[in-house]
């Protein structure tokens, strides 16, 4: 059986005055796609677009009208196709009271606590890269990159940290 590994290593982490940034990982993200209707029905969600639902332990992000994205235990559906998006990428937690200064100078959103406060998500770009932030608590995040960028959007990361 393969076995998955880090593109961080595993025990990826960095500190600084204010900021902590971890490799977050043993999550299972899957993503659900079909007519808005129908996911929505199925999901049994509202799912605004920037604004995290929670149920059943599950967390869950609509990506456009098409897609929603859910980490947790997969929910059975009848109508929607399922990918598992859990091995193609990486969760990076980022916390701490420079933490929201950090993302600021990685992309171009607003991340002040009133535009983007506890439950709120993106998906936007760090260093030509598509990541989705989520907002987890008052200073705290978790960035989802793709695996194979993983490496380089946690080096950009450190060296916005390393300016401030």
């Amino acid at each position: 059986m393969l076995d998955q590994h880090s593109p961080l290593g595993g025990d990826a982490r960095f500190e600084t005055t204010g900021l902590t940034m971890r490799e977050a990982g043993g999550f299972m993200l899957i993503q659900y796609s079909g007519p808005e209707r129908v996911l929505l029905r199925e999901l049994s969600v509202e799912a605004a677009f920037g604004k995290n639902e929670k149920s059943e332990g599950r967390t869950f992000f609509r990506i456009n009208s098409a897609q929603i994205w859910v980490i947790g235990k997969e929910l059975e559906t009848r109508h929607s196709s399922i990918t598992n998006l859990s091995s193609s990428r990486c969760r990076i937690a980022l916390f701490g009271e420079k933490a929201r200064a950090v993302l600021q100078v990685c992309a171009a959103v607003d991340f002040s606590r009133a535009s983007f406060a506890t439950g709120a998500y993106v998906m936007t770009g760090i260093h030509h890269t598509p990541v989705l932030v989520h907002c987890t608590g008052p200073e705290s995040f978790h960035i989802y990159a793709m695996r194979s960028f993983a490496l380089s959007v946690w080096e950009w990361l450190i060296d916005a940290a390393s300016g401030l």
